[in-house]
């Protein structure tokens, strides 16, 4: 899948401000700036500001739980929002980022590159999560991609906004410190699972995203994404998925319903882990 810079539409960058004034840097390191610049510019156009969109989509957010309405809309007044075609770069590894990101719609992967071609994808993201919280809390550049994987819509809110409210409002500084928490867990997580043979890693991973079934005693992990990056994630080709799934329902642990795998039996498919 090729990328693209994301196609971001802000409500506020013009070319004018990001021209550089007494930088004191060499001229072909302006122009070079200008010149960047110029070509993020050309990819911006102004949209009316939505607060009511962008109020909704913050509220609903678990790095939102318990903070006041009052800081949300401060928040919102100075969030972006962004709508990215399938597979547009929103976060490109190595360079800062302008704010951290929510999702209102679509999904996006995290991942890592290889200089082969290939990737190592880290996390597989959709509605109500975040990303790039790091980088734009620590002021540094982004130490992964973020690549939308549909058509979507998110929410940037602003990098700066979002450390001057963590100062002085305690929840949203305590739910801040539990997303990134939460992050290194399940990074912590995903590399444990790397770490296992091929099924071990699929039924752990089904086992992770499972949710209670239609009917009492089962269980159903709905695949966010396609099953070719589902095996992308999981460090296989999309055949050894389908053969894999294909034993654990001749084990009669699963069924397989398209994008809903139904775990018939959690416990004996946890033991498949160990």
């Amino acid at each position: 899948m090729g990328t693209t810079d994301a196609r971001f539409q802000f409500e506020h960058a013009e070319t004018s401000d990001l021209t550089p004034v007494n930088t004191g840097l060499r001229g072909d390191v302006v122009v070079a700036t200008q010149q960047r610049h110029a070509r993020n510019a050309s990819l911006h156009r102004k949209r009316p500001r939505n607060l009511r969109l962008i109020e909704g989509v913050l509220a609903n957010l678990p790095l939102m739980e318990g903070v006041g309405p009052l800081v949300v809309q401060q928040i919102a007044k100075q969030s972006t929002v962004i709508t990215a075609k399938r597979g547009e770069t929103v976060v490109r590894r190595g360079e800062r980022v302008p704010g951290m990101f929510a999702i209102a719609y679509g999904s996006v992967k995290t991942r890592l590159q290889h200089h082969s071609g290939g990737e190592l994808v880290l996390a597989l993201l959709g509605h109500g999560d975040t990303f790039a919280e790091v980088p734009a809390l620590l002021v540094r550049a982004a130490r992964v991609d973020a690549v939308t994987l549909a058509d979507s819509l998110l929410v940037m809110i602003d990098a700066a906004c979002i450390r001057a409210q963590a100062q002085s409002d305690l929840p949203l500084t305590r739910n801040m410190a539990n997303a990134v928490s939460r992050k290194f867990d399940a990074l912590l997580s995903e590399l444990e699972r790397g770490m296992l043979p091929g099924l071990q890693r699929l039924a752990a991973y089904l086992d992770s995203i499972a949710e209670p079934g239609y009917t009492p005693g089962t269980w159903i992990a709905r695949l966010p994404v396609s099953k070719t990056l589902v095996a992308a994630h999981l460090g296989i080709t999309k055949e050894t998925l389908s053969r894999m799934l294909r034993r654990l329902v001749a084990r009669g642990l699963i069924w397989v319903a398209r994008r809903e795998i139904i775990i018939l039996n959690r416990y004996r498919l946890a033991t498949v882990t160990r």
